[in-house]
């Protein structure tokens, strides 16, 4: 078997290639391992390569990607053939949201001895955010509308997140950013109807994220019981409070103690259409994907098979 590594080099200020070079490369060089390596050169690079790589291969591929939480949503939307791809993941950005998430442990070297050894096996799910006339967009950890998407586009812009990873402290980049989005953000009047049946109406409306794992930006634990297994997407929405009580509202959910607070709504959904008075940015794992004013989101059951 033959493994293609993609590594994202300036994943945490240079911390990919850092690894790959001074852990991985050694590593794989001191194995039998047959393996071919691709550097990322560019926002998108990485779904090109995979788009490549798993289109009607000839034998079955394994991908096993170096960076952070964007490269991993940038390889997930590049696979074609999802039957004869298995995916494998070492952390190295910022925020790392879906090895938290995931529970992945160990040293880089550890978890790259796991993935060759297959050591454990499964079958993720994966969600869909998708624009009326517009393509769709994959998302392994979460996708949000509203106030959490306003934060994750100006976290990727900001020269702060560079700074604060340089000094280890790129998770404290999403919270910062909140407070002066808070200031900014025009709230209103929004419907969502799950699984086509159920309807809801919020007003003062702040966000809604949608999640395959517990956790987004940096480990803001917005659905404490999201399982990537189950088939269904967890979402956290929050609504009707006065804007100077979200700063008091973001600290707990670092511990998953938001969801008791009044103003926040958890529910689960196999999909869900979402309406709004006027557009809101939308993001995909972090990765923006424009303001739009009325989106569905759905859930794709146990079609990522992932080894860790």
């Amino acid at each position: 078997m033959k493994y293609y590594f993609i590594v994202n080099p300036h994943a945490q200020t240079g911390s990919g290639k850092r690894i790959w070079q001074q852990q991985l490369r050694p590593y794989l060089q001191s194995s039998r391992s047959r393996w071919k390596l691709f550097y990322t050169r560019y926002a998108g690079h990485c779904t090109q390569i995979v788009r490549q790589l798993t289109n009607a291969p000839k034998e079955p591929v394994t991908l096993i990607i170096l960076g952070g939480d964007g490269t991993l949503n940038e390889a997930l939307c590049g696979i074609i053939d999802f039957q004869n791809v298995t995916l494998g993941y070492i952390p190295a950005g910022s925020s790392n949201d879906f090895a938290r998430g995931i529970r992945l442990k160990g040293t880089p070297v550890e978890m790259l001895d796991n993935i060759l050894k297959k050591k454990h096996e499964t079958w993720l799910d994966f969600g869909v955010v998708q624009a009326p006339g517009k393509q769709p967009k994959r998302f392994i950890v979460s996708s949000g509308i509203g106030f959490d998407a306003y934060v994750t586009d100006e976290a990727l812009h900001s020269p702060l997140k560079k700074v604060l990873n340089a000094v280890h402290l790129g998770k404290l980049t999403y919270a910062l950013i909140a407070l002066g989005q808070l200031i900014k953000i025009p709230l209103q009047t929004v419907k969502i109807t799950l699984d086509d049946t159920r309807q809801l109406c919020f007003s003062r409306f702040y966000f809604a994220s949608s999640h395959n794992l517990p956790y987004e930006g940096g480990g803001f634990k917005f659905t404490p019981k999201a399982d990537p297994a189950d088939g269904r997407l967890h979402v956290c929405a929050v609504h009707g409070l006065p804007k100077p009580a979200i700063p008091l509202l973001l600290p707990t959910a670092f511990f998953g103690a938001h969801v008791h607070l009044p103003g926040v709504e958890s529910f689960t959904c196999k999909k869900m259409h979402i309406v709004l008075e006027h557009p809101y940015p939308v993001h995909a794992d972090g990765e923006s994907y424009h303001p739009r004013q009325e989106i569905d989101v759905w859930c794709e059951p146990q079609k990522l098979h992932f080894v860790y």
